[in-house]
């Protein structure tokens, strides 16, 4: 069987594995939640705390970089952080791509599905990083590949990972001197009815650290801040609420913490700095920031009466302001206030999205590396055979298709010097693309051309076929392979009559 028709079946049950399971795991989690909203009971077939789908958001760029720590052990440090940029190109246009769809399907999905199901879509590419071990050996070829011109490419390069650095490092520095201006002043809450209610609602969220509960002058609007259970705290502002208020606030507050909601920001971050000059992925994250907010709203007032709806919506309106830094906030900016307030008091029965989240999170499996960026092309000479006076061919074989089910093959060691040097004049003519390190080329169809080959230092393997080419070099136990695309024509015949006059 053709080994692309088997990496595709494995991309198909990959698939169905994450587009069943993490809408199943959505499911559950949704059901729960919602069953805690009415009956306040918290008891769970699982030990699990949480309510937060598979796993926490800032498990993609973790695992980059583990993958990337990994390939550097294997195949060095420059070949694994070539691999990580590849990587982050592929991912760069996939979550363009994503979010771009998202935005243009919002207005449709905020009326049809939960709110949480709304907040999860913007999630489902990390998901993929369950793929990211095997990505590399499952290389399918892209459909569309965007080559970046070689005088270009390490100057865009250059912009691309400075911007990506600052736009990381001015979130860094704005949340901390935010927390640190935030906390100053912040005093611990004392009023006894306030603190056992807090104790309350976080025995009911299941929360295994206690969360300092504080108020700050700084503070315009009630939030939680922190990554950490032993940093988190939640602040509110010096202002008196009724025990129902405080009630809704933690509640709500609450849930950012059990969905581990700044994690979430974290990601969202993560998504400005890589894409950071697209303007619709910075409209997006801001769409998706609302969904978070817009989901704990359905939640805290789910199968609640009129008044708690109404004292609810009448927080919304008094705390109306901006969030910063890694926060959650009652009320993130007044631009959401009124779809917010149409929510919490014209509650409509909406499916839980669980046939839509099964849907994209296959699509998205299916369609990553589709598209592909490159920053590398030229002819095979300059980038297979850098040293071409050190090459020499070991074993050739030649298969190609003989007009009928039969194939023809020639097969020649140690070729003769002409030979060699003729067979290296036509492989080095070929213009070529690079697209990806750790891929090897796939299948065994005809016509194909493969060979052992020695460049001065290493023991290579070569194989080319139709639009398609990879060169394997085994370095003490180690094998490295870079995986090309073949952008001309190859001239089978030439080549297959080459190597039967060399075996003669």
């Amino acid at each position: 069987m053709n080994n692309f028709l088997i990496i595709w079946f494995y991309r198909v049950f990959v698939a169905l594995v994450l587009g069943i399971g993490v809408p199943l795991c959505f499911w559950l989690e949704w059901k729960y939640e919602r069953q805690v909203a009415v009956t306040g009971c918290t008891v769970r077939v699982s030990t699990k705390r949480n309510t937060v789908i598979f796993v926490a958001p800032w498990v993609l760029p973790f695992m980059m970089a583990v993958y990337w720590l990994i390939m550097t052990l294997f195949v060095g440090p420059a070949l694994s952080t070539a691999s990580l940029l590849e990587l982050s190109l592929q991912l760069l246009v996939l979550l363009s791509l994503y979010f771009a769809l998202l935005l243009l399907l919002l207005p449709l999905l905020r009326r049809t599905i939960s709110a949480r199901a709304c907040a999860t879509l913007w999630l489902l590419p990390v998901f993929l990083c369950y793929n990211l071990a095997v990505w590399q050996r499952t290389f399918v070829p892209p459909l569309v590949v965007l080559s970046i011109p070689n005088r270009l490419g390490p100057l865009l390069l250059g912009i691309w990972l400075t911007g990506a650095a600052a736009v990381a490092l001015w979130y860094l520095i704005s949340h901390l001197r935010f927390r640190r201006r935030l906390l100053k002043d912040a005093q611990p809450i004392n009023d006894a009815d306030v603190v056992n209610l807090w104790w309350d609602e976080q025995r009911q969220a299941l929360l295994k650290r206690h969360i300092r509960l504080l108020t700050s002058p700084a503070a315009t609007s009630p939030l939680t801040i922190g990554l950490f259970g032993r940093t988190m705290c939640t602040v509110l502002p010096q202002r008196d609420y009724t025990l129902d208020q405080y009630q809704l606030i933690f509640r709500h507050e609450l849930r950012h913490v059990q969905r581990r909601d700044v994690d979430t920001k974290c990601f969202y971050i993560f998504c400005k700095a890589l894409c950071w000059f697209n303007p619709l992925v910075w409209v997006a994250v801001r769409k998706a920031s609302a969904d978070l907010e817009l989901s704990c709203d359905e939640m805290v007032v789910y199968d609640a009466e009129d008044d708690t709806r109404r004292e609810y919506a009448s927080l919304l309106l008094e705390t109306a302001g901006d969030e910063r830094g890694l926060t959650t906030c009652l009320s993130a900016s007044a631009s959401s206030l009124r779809r917010r307030l149409k929510g919490v008091m014209v509650p409509r029965e909406r499916s839980s999205g669980v046939l839509a989240l099964g849907l994209m999170m296959a699509t998205l499996v299916l369609c990553s590396g589709l598209i592909l960026v490159t920053t590398v092309s030229g002819t095979a000479g300059e980038l297979l055979f850098p040293h071409p006076e050190d090459v020499s061919f070991q074993s050739v074989w030649v298969s190609l298709d003989s007009g009928s089910a039969h194939v023809k093959e020639a097969h020649v060691e140690e070729p003769s010097p002409v030979v060699n040097q003729a067979l290296l004049d036509q492989l080095s003519s070929l213009p070529v693309t690079r697209l990806s390190t750790g891929s090897t080329l796939p299948g065994s169809d005809s016509p194909r051309l493969s060979s052992f080959l020695h460049d001065g230092e290493h023991v290579q393997i070569l194989a080319l076929t139709d639009g398609l080419c990879s060169l394997t070099t085994l370095d003490d136990s180690k094998e490295v392979s870079i995986l090309y695309q073949v952008d001309g024509p190859v001239d089978w015949e030439g080549l297959y009559a080459l190597i039967e006059e060399g075996s003669a």
